[in-house]
């Protein structure tokens, strides 16, 4: 039987892989009308992936360090003792940033957010997923 981890990150990897193809489509968008709604798309789906990647982690923590975390927060904070993660404060810059943008909308702060997910996050998030795939690609 699978564990919790595992299907888990198959999800994660999922939704990753959806998030790069998205930010690809941007880049070879020539058609500028659609740039905005394509620019939603990727913050769309790092929302949701940034929600799976803690979640994930929570799983690893349980299932390979017997760590019961409840909070996204405490969750990286644990994780990144544990080294599963690299940078803890992009991580946790990442949640806030999720955050804000699912419960308070602002065109510029969206903007911004789009540029910081695709020169900042985006590398953080598949380094994540590379560090696990020899783990659960199996």
């Amino acid at each position: 039987m699978q564990n919790r981890a595992k299907l888990k990150y198959i999800e994660l990897n999922k939704m990753v892989n959806s998030l790069n193809e998205a930010i690809e489509l941007v880049w070879i968008n020539k058609d500028h009308r659609f740039e905005k709604w394509l620019k939603d798309s990727v913050i769309q789906r790092f929302e949701y992936t940034i929600e799976w990647v803690w979640k994930f982690l929570k799983y690893v923590l349980l299932e390979d360090f017997s760590q019961d975390e409840a909070f996204a927060k405490s969750v990286l904070k644990s994780s990144y003792k544990a080294k599963l993660i690299n940078n803890l404060e992009i991580f946790l810059s990442m949640v806030e940033r999720r955050n804000r943008l699912s419960h308070d909308y602002h065109e510029d702060f969206s903007e911004m957010s789009f540029d910081i997910i695709i020169n900042d996050y985006i590398d953080e998030i598949n380094d994540l997923i590379n560090k696990f795939s020899s783990k659960y690609d199996k």
